[in-house]
C-alpha cells in the first residue's frame, strides 16, 4: 500500500485522525514527499496495508484526544 493510498483511505472515510510518520527516529514532516522521493521505503519498512487500515479503524474512536504515530517499529497512540 502506498502512502497516497493510506491518505486516500482516510479521506474517503472522512476520518479526522492526526497521523504522524517517523522513520529511523525522525519525524517525517511531509510524508507524501518523503515516500515519493524514497520509493519502496514505505512498503519495505512499515507495517502491512491490512495492519495500517485496521489500526486506523481502531483509533478512530480516539481522534479527539489522540494522534496515531506510525513508524517502522509499529504503531503508537499518543495523547494530544
Amino acid at each position: 500500500m502506498s502512502i497516497s493510498t493510506v491518505f486516500g483511505y482516510i479521506q474517503r472515510k472522512q476520518i479526522p485522525l492526526v497521523i504522524e510518520y517517523f522513520f529511523e527516529g525522525e519525524k517525517i514532516a511531509d510524508p507524501a514527499t518523503f515516500f515519493e522521493k524514497n520509493p519502496g521505503v514505505f512498503e519495505l519498512f512499515f507495517p502491512s496495508d491490512e495492519e495500517i487500515v485496521d489500526m486506523i479503524n481502531q483509533k478512530v474512536l480516539y481522534y479527539q484526544t489522540h494522534k496515531l504515530v506510525i513508524s517502522e517499529y509499529g504503531f503508537y497512540l499518543i495523547y494530544l
